[in-house]
């Protein structure tokens, strides 16, 4: 019987059929902003992962930049980190949008909304938030905020101290401390507290603050930072402004908060934090006692705020969960800082042609630290008598 065709087994004709050709060689598009490698389209144009982060945080964070030459800087992969002002006009210019941004964000926690769970903030604990958040604001404006200015002031070189810049920044200092007492004023139940605690607990947080505050307008492009009247001061300028050997230690602290990204709530709660630190778990992260008279309802007014921290932080980000536990070990860093700052201004006491500004030498200086050393000045004066309703203010010296 006549057997079934097949084909042959070389394939229909016999033979194999040709290697297809390779690809070809893959074409890099280049980011519209600075002719980088693209990573892709990211808010309607082919661009870098650097400019689709630079635009998503100049927009989501309101910044607003200044132009030091003639508002026409060249921007391409070399340059572009050296005017932020320029390159954010360019993403503008080649068609990034700013309701992309907007979208991508709200995207991104419709996503993510399923997963909070019972990262719920109470009513109690928003009404916290708002307060805390309020308190912070209205006493630190932020960097986009100000209208920023320089000084070519010993701007070349390090040197010991520069007296012109110390004499700026102990001013700008002595108003920063009056600002986080007036924030500390704010936070609820804290003038509650008697005012030997109040006195306590602020002596103890103020440098930690106050770093904490300055860190926080930190510019990474021009290794910069920013005082609350916008006078803007290099690394150098920093240094002989009075930091001297602590310069690189709280820039390199500055720089470690970038990856937090944290906004004014959370800078507010955390420097809440630092403040009302009554004892257990805090006190271990702070690294020290401290002697309170009333130290458990200290504790009782810290717990609500570690709590809505950490819920707040859980919601702004529910795909970071370990952004809590980080900004909590920020404040051991803060402590260090502190520390070792306690001891620059001793030295600076040798350095200044003057007094110590009051203000300062009061708020920052360990007294005891400050009478075994010796010096120019009376003795610290003790802390006023406990009162259990009137509200504080800034501490005066004799």
């Amino acid at each position: 019987p006549p057997q079934p065709w097949s084909p042959p087994l070389g394939g229909f004709w016999g033979t194999r059929p040709p290697p297809s050709p390779p690809p070809p060689p893959r074409v890099h598009k280049p980011c519209f902003v600075c002719s980088d490698r693209s990573s892709g389209y990211h808010y309607g144009v082919s661009s870098c992962e650097g400019c689709k982060g630079f635009f998503r945080r100049s927009i989501q964070k309101n910044m607003v930049y200044t132009c030091h030459r003639e508002r026409n800087c060249q921007i391409d992969k070399v340059t572009r980190n050296r005017c932020q002002f320029c390159r954010l006009q360019k993403c503008f210019q080649v068609g990034m949008s700013k309701e992309a941004v907007r979208n991508d964000r709200n995207k991104r926690k419709k996503e993510v909304k399923q997963d909070l769970g019972g990262d719920e903030l109470s009513p109690e604990l928003a009404e916290l938030v708002r307060r805390v958040s309020r308190a912070h604001q209205e006493t630190f404006p932020s960097l986009g905020q100000l209208g920023k200015y320089t000084t070519n002031s010993s701007a070349d070189h390090r040197v010991q101290l520069d007296l012109g810049l110390w004499d700026k920044f102990s001013e700008l200092a002595t108003k920063c401390i009056i600002k986080i007492v007036e924030f500390a004023k704010r936070l609820p139940g804290f003038t509650g507290l008697s005012m030997a605690d109040q006195i306590t607990l602020l002596k103890a947080a103020c440098l930690d603050i106050l770093m904490l505050r300055i860190c926080t307008r930190y510019t990474p492009e021009q290794d910069t930072m920013t005082f609350s009247d916008g006078l803007t001061l290099t690394r150098t300028q920093m240094h002989n402004a009075g930091f001297g050997p602590l310069t690189d230690l709280v820039f390199a602290f500055a720089g470690q908060l970038l990856p937090l990204q944290l906004d004014d709530t959370e800078t507010g709660l955390l420097s809440a934090i630092c403040l009302i630190c009554g004892g257990g778990d805090m006190e271990a992260i702070r690294g020290y006692r401290m002697e309170l008279e009333q130290p458990r309802r200290v504790e009782r007014l810290q717990e609500p705020l570690l709590e809505a921290l950490r819920v707040y932080a859980r919601r702004r980000r529910p795909w970071q969960p370990q952004r809590f536990p980080q900004m909590l070990l920020k404040i051991t860093d803060l402590r260090g800082i502190s520390t070792k700052g306690a001891e620059r201004a001793i030295t600076l006491r040798t350095e200044i042609p003057g007094p110590m500004p009051p203000l300062i030498r009061e708020m920052l200086e360990n007294p005891e630290i400050f009478n075994e050393v010796g010096g120019d000045g009376p003795p610290l004066p003790p802390d006023p008598p406990a009162a259990q309703d009137s509200p504080p203010g800034p501490p005066t010296s004799p």
